[in-house]
């Protein structure tokens, strides 16, 4: 059965704020009032733009695989927000899925395929499971949304993990099975059932795999990385959904509520963090490494202690890189090195007050889009981030156009360019290496007037090119904002 659509009334209307902030650009150490390197804003939506609420909590994201565009999925204390960044310097809040039973400080979120699953820690709130592709003709204003099917096995919920490559979801910290693992096949989004479960100890968070590391007495099959907060982490065989079974439990010095952490793309590393050693231990922010090489007797290697002192919570690696959500220092990116180890790459704070050990701040990050854009879920809010990098893709000589200043008169958007270049090709990137605007066969760029009204604000690469030998002769920075 399809979910219906609703539109949002009045009530909805008057009260929702659709402001949100455009692309500013990390220079000097700051992008606006955030302290950042290496990572740009592109988009920030306060709570009251993007659905309202007492607070931010999980985000996630979908990308439709037709048309390519790109959604985040973001958690509220009252429902989940749909907001479309396929420009994201252009987003769009369009759709708002309310909770299933009453508003919670926990929601979380994972995607397979084009459904959604969404749970609570609000009491019989099951496992709301949405239709994605249903978001695609919504335009305009925000919608509400109901979920397609609902699933009610357990109430309460405090995490939900979903492996792609089976189709099967994993409820944890739910009101059953000791709060450890509650496996639904969701093979049929519409028509979830129980296909197992695992009762050893309560689970915070879990990421399940198929296993590709170097174990071969575990390769090709579904393995379970637990992280069950005061009790450590636990490996957990779950090829067979009626007999899951331990292979490892592993406890740690100064470990006080181990909390969530991820695989390297490799599987050799499993990278995690424990909530609360910052504020009973009194270190730094610490992401723990763990070789998985063995998964009957792993190794725990050691962990990279930050310079400063906030709570780590969610993070996520991706091609190389560890992205952390640690609550008021924001976002911090690391490089993954050969060994396994990692180091500082870049960061921006989404919390510029402080960085102490309080929870307050960024919740989650999502970095898959396929453009480069990374969501990052705060308290207070919806991040967009970039990359400040220009990709490899675009090659760049010299810097001899004349730097381009604001447009601020929308009747009169152009620019007036000067140079010695004839026979050549004008092109216009966003920073994320997508074409925005490109001029072909240009007699001479000396007084041409390029018509620039309909790139949105934000920063973009002007590139000329010699149209035969396709040679970059020119770039500069072109910045487009308000008047």
């Amino acid at each position: 059965m399809k979910p219906s659509v609703i539109l949002f009334v009045a009530f909805f209307a008057m009260n929702v704020n659709t402001e949100f902030s455009a692309q500013t650009i990390c220079e000097n150490g700051f992008a606006g009032d955030y302290a950042c390197d290496g990572y740009d804003l592109y988009t920030y939506f306060p709570l009251s733009s993007v659905g309202g609420g007492d607070n931010g909590n999980d985000c996630w994201g979908w990308v439709d695989s037709e048309s390519g565009r790109e959604f985040v999925l973001f958690g509220r204390s009252d429902g989940m927000s749909v907001v479309e960044i396929t420009d994201p310097l252009a987003p769009s809040f369009i759709a708002n899925l309310p909770t299933a039973s009453s508003p919670s400080l926990w929601r979380d979120i994972k995607v397979i395929g084009d459904y959604a699953f969404i749970v609570s820690e609000a009491g019989l709130h099951g496992m709301q499971i949405l239709d994605l592709t249903q978001v695609l003709d919504l335009s305009g204003f925000p919608f509400n949304i109901t979920a397609t099917s609902h699933y009610l096995g357990f109430g309460n919920a405090h995490n939900v993990a979903a492996n792609p490559e089976t189709n099967y979801v994993y409820g944890v910290g739910t009101n059953t099975f000791n709060g450890g693992l509650h496996i639904v096949d969701v093979s049929n989004p519409e028509a979830p059932f129980l296909a197992g479960s695992y009762d050893g100890a309560y689970s915070h968070d879990v990421q399940p795999v198929i296993y590709n590391g170097v174990d071969t007495d575990y390769q090709g099959q579904e393995i379970v990385f637990c992280f069950n907060g005061q009790n450590g982490i636990e490996i957990v065989n779950a090829e067979d959904k009626g007999d899951v079974y331990l292979i490892k439990a592993i406890t740690y010095e100064d470990g006080f509520y181990t909390h969530q952490g991820w695989l390297s793309d490799d599987h050799h590393m499993l990278y995690f963090n424990d909530e609360l050693d910052e504020s009973y231990n009194g270190n730094n922010t610490r992401t723990y490494m763990m070789n998985v090489d063995d998964l009957d007797n792993p190794v725990i290697v050691g962990f990279y202690e930050a310079e400063n002192t906030a709570i780590d919570h969610n993070l996520y690696t991706h091609n190389g890189l560890l992205y952390a959500s640690n609550y008021r220092s924001g976002l911090r990116v690391s490089n993954i090195l050969e060994d396994g180890s990692i180091t500082p790459q870049g960061y921006f704070d989404t919390y510029p007050a402080d960085d102490i050990a309080a929870f307050d701040g960024t919740w989650s990050n999502y970095p898959y889009f396929p453009s480069g854009s990374i969501a990052v879920s705060n308290f207070d809010g919806l991040f967009i981030l970039r990359a400040s990098s220009i990709p490899e893709s675009i090659e760049f000589s010299g810097l001899e156009l004349p730097a381009f200043g604001l447009t601020p008169n929308p009747a009169s958007s152009s620019l007036l360019l000067s140079g010695s270049y004839v026979n050549c090709d004008l092109v216009i990137h966003d920073l994320s290496g997508r074409e925005a605007l490109r001029v072909n066969s240009i007699p001479t760029v000396s007084g041409l007037n390029l018509d620039i009204q309909t790139l949105t604000d934000g920063v973009y690469i002007v590139t000329i090119i010699d149209a035969q030998s396709g040679v970059v002769n020119a770039t500069e920075k072109l910045v487009v904002a308000p008047n």
